[in-house]
């Protein structure tokens, strides 16, 4: 499976960003064109959480870093949508620089 790799900083603490990366997983619209029947599970606690589909799977963690916090997430994409993978990628980048500004 090909996999996508992203990891940015925010000025946003911890719990703030993870909250935006939760609001984002739970309700995208273009993620659930991608594939409606994907369900996630969060650990509030550990401020992580996965995504898990029959066309992706997602996971994703915030930790504290100096000034903000570092969100990471991993992309497992088929290998059907080995052709398009740097569109997710581009696309995923460009909606968590929105949301996290």
């Amino acid at each position: 499976m090909p996999k996508i790799n992203i990891e940015t900083n925010t000025k946003l603490n911890p719990k703030d960003a993870f909250g935006k990366i939760k609001e984002f997983f739970s309700h995208d619209q273009d993620l659930r064109k991608l594939d409606s029947n994907y369900q996630c599970q969060f650990d509030d606690n550990a401020l992580s959480g996965t995504a898990k589909g029959s066309k992706f799977n997602a996971q994703m963690s915030v930790h504290p870093d100096a000034g903000g916090s570092k969100i990471k997430l991993q992309i497992d994409l088929p290998l059907l949508l080995t052709p398009i993978k740097g569109y997710v990628e581009k696309t995923v980048q460009q909606k968590l620089g929105t949301l996290i500004g």
